[in-house]
C-alpha cells in the first residue's frame, strides 16, 4: 500500500500525521510506504527572476536551493522517525493507494500536481482519501471541473473539515469527516514514541508560528518556534516536548492545536488571514466538536483578554470522550474502506449525525 501526503513544505504537522497514519495502518496488518515528494526545482526561484534572467543563471541557483532544503529537512525532521518512504509511483504489489492527510487537496499548494494527488495515474487499484484537506471552503470552478472526474473514480472519500463534506456532497460525491491521523492515537503513544519526559524547570509559554503574528505577553518567559525561521527550528521530539511541558501555548497551527488537546494543555489559536483565511475551517471542525471554539482569537485581543481565554478551565473528561468517539468512528471508516465493506452505510450515518 502507498500513502501520498503533501510534502512540499515540510513541517511538524505533516511529519506527525504521516507517522500516525503509517503506524496505524501497520498496526492493523498493512505494509505501508509514503510516497516521497519534493517541490519542483523551479519553485525555489521566483517567476520574476525566471523571466528576468536566462535559465543558465537561475536554474543552478534553484537546484542548489532545492538540494539544500532537502538536506536540511532530512537532518532536522526525519532522522528520528520510523517512517518508510518510496520514490516510486509504480504499482508493485499495491492493492490500494491512500491520499491524505493534511492540505493535500489545496490547489494553492499543489503546484500543478493534481494528477498525483487525485491519483490520475492509476485506475487498477483501490483509491481512498483519508482526512484530506481542501484548505478552503470550496475549489475555484476551473479546478473543480478538472478534478471532479478524478474524484468520481475513488472507492471512498473522507475529509478533515465538516465544510468539505457539504461541499463534496453538492458535487454529487459521497464523503465523510474523519479525524486527522494524529488523533487516531492518544497522548501516551507520542510520549512513548518520542521518549517525552516531564520537565520540572521554570514555567514558560510556548509560541509556535507558521504565518500569523502572535503577540508576546509581558512578564512571561516565552519560547518561540517559527516554522519559517530556521534558527528557531527544533526536532520533532523537542517540538512535542515544548508543547507537553508548557504552561500554555499560543499558535496559528492546526496540528499544534491537536497536540495541545491530546496533551491536555491550555492554549489559544490565532486565525489565518487574507488568502489563507479558508484554512480556518480546520480549526472550526476540531474546536467545534470539542466545544472549544472560544479559543479561536482574532489577533485584536488585549493581553488581558488572551489570558482570560487561555486560563479558562477545560473539561478534559468531556473532550477525551468526544475524541474517543471520533477516533473510533474514523478508524472503523478507514478499516471498512480498506476491505470494501459498509462504506456507504457509514457515510449515510455521518449525514444523520450532523
Amino acid at each position: 500500500m502507498k500513502v501520498i501526503s503533501y510534502r512540499f513544505h515540510v513541517g511538524y504537522g505533516f511529519i506527525l500525521q504521516a507517522l500516525a497514519l503509517q503506524k496505524y495502518l501497520r498496526a492493523i496488518g498493512y505494509s505501508v510506504k509514503h510516497l516521497k515528494l519534493f517541490r519542483p526545482y523551479n519553485s525555489y526561484v521566483s517567476k520574476e527572476k525566471q523571466n528576468k534572467y536566462p535559465a543558465f543563471i537561475w536554474k543552478p541557483v534553484a537546484i542548489y536551493r532545492k538540494l539544500k532544503a532537502i538536506f536540511s529537512m532530512e537532518k532536522k525532521f526525519f532522522h528520528e522517525l520510523d517512517l518508510k518512504f518510496t520514490k516510486s509511483l509504480a504499482i508493485d504489489n499495491d492493492k490500494c493507494f491512500i491520499v491524505g492527510s493534511d492540505q493535500i487537496w489545496n490547489p494553492d499548494l499543489m503546484l500543478n500536481m493534481e494528477q498525483i494527488y487525485f491519483l490520475e495515474f492509476t485506475n487498477s487499484v483501490k483509491k481512498i482519501s483519508y482526512a484530506a484537506s481542501l484548505g478552503m471552503q470550496k475549489w475555484p470552478k476551473e479546478f473543480e471541473q478538472r478534478v471532479l472526474p478524478l474524484l468520481q473514480k475513488f472507492h471512498a472519500i473522507s475529509v478533515r473539515e465538516e465544510s468539505s463534506v457539504k461541499y463534496l456532497h453538492s458535487l454529487g460525491l459521497n464523503a465523510v469527516c474523519v479525524c486527522d491521523p494524529t488523533i487516531l492515537h492518544k497522548a501516551d503513544f507520542y510520549r512513548k514514541e518520542f521518549s517525552l519526559k516531564k520537565n520540572s524547570s521554570e514555567d514558560y509559554i510556548f509560541t509556535f508560528r507558521i504565518r500569523e503574528n502572535i503577540p508576546i505577553l509581558c512578564n512571561c518567559k516565552t519560547i518561540t518556534v517559527h516554522l519559517h525561521n530556521k534558527k528557531t527550528l527544533v526536532s520533532v521530539s523537542e517540538w512535542l516536548s515544548l508543547i507537553d511541558n508548557a504552561e500554555f501555548v499560543l499558535t496559528d497551527s492546526f496540528h499544534c492545536v491537536v497536540f495541545c488537546i491530546l496533551f491536555h494543555k491550555q492554549f489559544a489559536v490565532f486565525q489565518n488571514k487574507g488568502k489563507e483565511e479558508g484554512m480556518n475551517e480546520r480549526f472550526t471542525t476540531i474546536l467545534g466538536k470539542t466545544g472549544l471554539e472560544y479559543r479561536i482569537l482574532q489577533d485584536t485581543e488585549t493581553e488581558e483578554q488572551i489570558l482570560t481565554v487561555v486560563k479558562r478551565p477545560i473539561d478534559w473528561v468531556r473532550v477525551d470522550a468526544v475524541l474517543d468517539e471520533w477516533r473510533h468512528y474514523s478508524a472503523n471508516w478507514l478499516n471498512n474502506a480498506l476491505i470494501g465493506e459498509n462504506v456507504q452505510q457509514m457515510e449515510d450515518q455521518n449525514v444523520h449525525r450532523r
